[in-house]
């Protein structure tokens, strides 16, 4: 498959998920399985939308920021419509009940969105569109720096309250926080439907929810992604002729925090910990990786590319990269709707590993994982995850994010 074949391909799942009224438009991740509007897939979904369509990125982001909540907290979820078949309309009966409001989630998902809206001005110029987000885009990261930094640990990096609002739901990090010696998906499940409803009971105070100490997380992943994002809203800033000094201080400060707290000399690796103490949660996951996309020491880089990355025992698989290390007990790489996170590999997380690669210059690795990637979708197709040996495509079919590829090519 050629790279124009491939971008048609891409632009046709794109354009299969959309769903729109005069009241919203936005891609949905899947429609046969995932139908409402999710935080980091919208933004992904407009990064890839800004090669192909620009003003569909526009529409999408802009549809993101209607439910945000007057405190600047950006949804993972905005319920637009109800769910059509049966696992969505299953899914809706079991989770959308849980929160308070029932348009929209009462937690976020990994910041993404000023990344996509600079993809979009950067293919664009327009600066119309950054006058329409950048006020949305200021509350959503003060309120970051608020919420999730000031009134929990307050070292500059922010907190998640949920394993979903990390994107990587059950990754074997959280297995810590929830204390269980074997995983099992539905045991999973319930516990994470208690936080919603433990939180539920103290009103949403960060305060409270501090001191049940049920999840509190400083995820490595999640704060390199608060720290581009900071980047890019600075630079939105800047373009606009508005102060940025803010944002860079707080990005400088998490980063800096990120490479004292998270990086562990003795195995060359970063781990995500508590937040309420720095002992490492003992994971090898691609979440670990994701500082290859900051400008962290040299010789930190190069131990995550040369002792993990590039290890066959670990990421460097046939498939590359598994979102779980091949050494770690954990390891499953055969995913399913129901099973995620536990080892196979998906596009979102390799977009940023191999941006980071790229940045620093590693450039034969990066190429390598992004001809395999072209692989898979030959392969599967644009599925939701993939078996890190074999490139069999599991959970959703027509996965928006998989078409990040475009991005990368």
């Amino acid at each position: 498959m050629n790279v124009d074949e491939l971008k048609d391909r891409a632009r046709t799942v794109l354009e299969g998920n959309i769903v729109q009224n005069d009241e919203f438009f936005y891609t949905c991740p899947s429609l046969g399985t995932y139908q409402h509007q999710w935080l980091w897939d919208s933004c992904f979904h407009a990064i890839v939308w800004s090669h192909f369509k620009p003003e569909n990125a526009k529409k999408e982001l802009l549809c993101l920021i209607k439910k945000q909540f007057d405190n600047g907290m950006i949804s993972h979820m905005n319920y637009w419509k109800k769910a059509s078949g049966l696992i969505p309309r299953l899914a809706d009966w079991l989770f959308r009940r849980l929160w308070p409001e029932k348009d929209r989630s009462r937690i976020t998902q990994p910041p993404v969105i000023a990344q996509a809206v600079t993809a979009v001005y950067e293919r664009t110029g327009d600066k119309s569109f950054l006058d329409r987000m950048i006020t949305p885009l200021q509350k959503y990261y003060d309120w970051f720096d608020l919420e999730r930094n000031e009134r929990i640990a307050d070292d500059g990096l922010v907190s998640v309250i949920h394993p979903w609002e990390t994107g990587m739901d059950l990754l074997p990090i959280w297995d810590h926080v929830h204390e269980i010696k074997r995983f099992f998906t539905l045991r999973s499940g319930l516990w994470m439907s208690k936080l919603v409803k433990e939180y539920n009971k103290v009103n949403w105070d960060i305060e409270r929810i501090k001191e049940l100490n049920l999840f509190l997380v400083k995820d490595v992943a999640f704060n390199v992604i608060y720290v581009l994002n900071l980047f890019c809203l600075a630079d939105l800033c800047e373009i606009l002729g508005q102060d940025d000094s803010v944002y860079r201080a707080r990005a400088n400060q998490a980063q800096k925090t990120l490479e004292e707290k998270c990086w562990d000399d003795a195995t060359g690796f970063f781990y995500s910990i508590p937040s309420l103490d720095d002992e490492f949660f003992p994971e090898l996951t691609v979440s670990g990786l994701f500082p290859l996309c900051l400008d962290v020491a040299k010789e930190k880089l190069e131990r995550l590319v040369t002792e993990h990355l590039l290890n066959e025992e670990e990421f460097w698989l046939p498939y590359p990269i598994p979102c779980v290390a091949k050494s770690s007990p954990k390891f499953n790489p055969k995913g399913s709707t129901m099973v995620l996170w536990r080892g196979p590999t998906w596009f979102s997380t390799n977009w940023y590993v191999v941006k980071g690669l790229q940045r620093h210059g590693f450039d034969e690795p990066a190429n390598h994982i992004i001809s395999k990637m072209r692989e898979m979708v030959e392969i599967a197709g644009f599925r939701e995850q993939y078996n890190p040996f074999t490139a069999e495509g599991y959970g959703a079919k027509n996965f928006g994010w998989s078409t990040l590829l475009v991005d990368l090519l």
